[in-house]
């Protein structure tokens, strides 16, 4: 579904996700998915897409490359855009530009919630980051700096709080 958008008036609309999990950083997203982290890791490898690894301060993002979209229902009209449309970029004054998603398949550290070793997404609920430098998140964007805030949301694309969306994940080959 569409997140609240500006819980916060200090984050001038500012986000870091585009997608997180209920409880994860809502307050900075774009939209919550419902999903269990570890079945969308299993997913993105059944269409062949490999994990990779997150950026480090002097290399880039790693891994499979993905196209997401979002659909869902205008009144009775079905509309589909890509996932870059609803975020602003405040550095080119324009919605993100389009490019393939990197699949970095989340860091493994302790997870309170099995108290084991897992995936860190488990634990901090956020699945796909603007920042490349989040090694937490399953997936990343590859064009971004390693952290700062320069996205927000975009207000004139981006559906109702609240409306039900359908993310869709393809392989870029």
């Amino acid at each position: 579904r569409v997140a609240k958008t500006d819980v916060y008036a200090q984050l001038d609309g500012q986000i870091e996700y585009a997608i997180v999990m209920p409880k994860g950083k809502e307050y900075e997203a774009c939209f919550i998915a419902p999903v269990d982290p570890v079945k969308l890791y299993e997913g993105l490898q059944k269409i062949g897409v490999q994990p990779g690894a997150p950026a480090g301060e002097t290399t880039p993002a790693t891994g499979g490359k993905l196209k997401i979209s979002v659909e869902w229902k205008d009144g009775d009209q079905a509309r589909k855009e890509p996932v870059e449309s609803f975020i602003w970029d405040t550095e080119t004054q324009a919605a993100m530009a389009p490019a393939p998603w990197v699949f970095t398949g989340s860091k493994k550290g302790f997870v309170p919630d099995i108290e084991d070793t897992g995936l860190l997404v488990q634990a901090t609920r956020n699945l796909m980051g603007l920042y490349p430098g989040d090694g937490a998140t399953l997936v990343t964007n590859p064009a971004a700096p390693l952290s700062g805030h320069r996205y927000k949301i975009n207000k004139k694309t981006l559906p109702k709080e609240g409306t039900p969306v359908t993310i869709l994940f393809e392989a870029v080959r």
